[in-house]
């Protein structure tokens, strides 16, 4: 009766590789692309970046195209204002136009400049897009492991109820103690109490979820996840974020920026021009005048201006020298750090599914065998029943932080690791 018992209980409890079938009807699954394609749509991070990177692209024309030119109006009274143009030669109405034309090159560099920056906001938006991706992923596979907890905790619960079960049962016939009825007691609440906790991580998860997609969509439920491969090695990974990392490409691309702003504000000593011309028309027998005028701004102040512009353009290319190295840093050091905690979780989990949780399903066929006849004491099974469920939350553990880390790699280097599938 007891073994019935115990070995239907076991049942209910299955294994980590298997699926958790419930009574209850299940809720829609919820895949990871639907979030994705919610999250480019939705998020206000991205939006922003975006719009930022679409107003960049707008700043190379306006700069790099000359000041509008102005129509001069004139009328030229003797006498008094607006006299009639027969009272004196002197007296004319003009019409005429002037230009201001920037010294050659001018212009071009400040276009350039322009350019360059808007090439850094698109790296910065493809960075901004990886990210918060990444963020999602990252979410994602919370949600994915609490609801997984929930799932392992749950059935272990009622394991262990049904253990309390044979427990007292025995007590009652005098074939056990009671101290086996108060620890499986004890394990019964703790998980209860473990499960509201859960449930509360779960609820902040998806609270998580829905910030980052700016949007009240209903969850459901995440959908099975499974272990991807490392695609690269840490070489490969390190010369991908040096040469593609949207992140470093963006910083380098204002280094190339604040480079031609020096070149821009060395041109600022050369003096820019001003044309003009103007037809002035007088009375009837008296000759038109006609009038061209050129003008040239003269530098005169280039120790307080110029030669300040360019210290300045030199200090900010310089900062921006510095970033770069500070972001390369940044991104290596990120690089290693999660391509060394993906591989660590990769031994963990080869050792979970060859040994650890193998293992301890047969220590625990074992426990129940000598619990029958009386070799092995109820404590003995009970802890044997717990270390299975803890080798099984850990599993799903080290299987989440894998596959974090790819995602939280996916920024670095500027490429999809991770496959999203169904």
């Amino acid at each position: 009766m007891y073994r019935l018992a115990i070995v239907v209980a076991i049942c209910l409890m299955g294994t980590v590789l298997a699926g958790t079938v419930f009574a209850q009807e299940q809720p829609r699954v919820t895949l990871l692309q639907e979030l994705t394609a919610e999250l480019e749509k939705n998020n206000p991070e991205i939006r922003g970046a975006r719009f930022r990177f679409e107003a960049a692209t707008k700043r190379p024309s306006q700069v790099g195209t000359l000041p509008e030119p102005k129509l001069t109006l004139a009328n030229v009274g003797v006498g008094q204002p607006f006299s009639r143009l027969h009272v004196s030669e002197f007296a004319y109405r003009g019409i005429g136009f002037a230009q201001e034309i920037p010294f050659p090159g001018k212009l071009g560099l400040a276009a350039e400049e322009a350019e360059r920056e808007a090439d850094s906001e698109r790296q910065n938006y493809r960075s901004i897009v990886l990210e918060k991706t990444s963020q999602l992923k990252t979410a994602y596979y919370d949600w994915y492991f609490v609801t997984k907890s929930i799932e392992i905790t749950t059935k272990n619960r009622d394991l262990l109820d049904r253990l309390e079960q044979i427990a007292r049962a025995r007590y009652a016939v005098g074939k056990g103690i009671q101290p086996d009825v108060l620890k499986a007691q004890v394990e019964v609440s703790g998980l209860a109490q473990q499960l509201e906790l859960l449930e509360q991580k779960k609820l902040i998860t998806e609270a998580r979820i829905r910030s980052l997609l700016n949007s009240e969509v209903p969850l459901g439920r995440p959908s099975d996840i499974r272990q991807t491969a490392m695609p690269l090695q840490l070489d490969s990974i390190l010369q991908i974020v040096e040469n593609r990392s949207p992140r470093l490409q963006s910083e380098q691309a204002m280094v190339q920026s604040r480079a031609v702003a020096i070149d821009r504000a060395r041109r600022e000593y050369r003096p820019d021009f001003n044309v003009a011309f103007q037809w002035q028309h007088t009375a009837s027998g008296f000759p038109d005048y006609y009038m061209a005028t050129a003008e040239i701004k003269l530098p005169v102040y280039f120790g307080r201006k110029q030669r300040l512009g360019v210290e300045e353009a030199q200090a900010r290319f310089q900062e921006a020298r510095e970033n770069y190295q500070a972001a390369r840093q940044d991104l290596v050091f990120a690089a290693k750090d999660k391509y060394f905690t993906a591989m660590t979780s990769e031994k963990l989990l080869a050792l979970f599914q060859s040994g650890i949780i193998p293992q301890s399903s047969t220590a625990l066929e074992s426990a129940l065998s000598g619990y029958e006849v009386g070799n092995v004491d109820f404590l003995t099974l009970l802890n044997n029943a717990i270390t299975l469920l803890n080798y099984e939350m850990q599993y799903y553990q080290e299987l989440t932080k894998h596959e974090q880390a790819l995602a939280a790699l996916e920024p670095l280097v500027g490429v999809e690791l991770i496959s999203i599938r169904p």
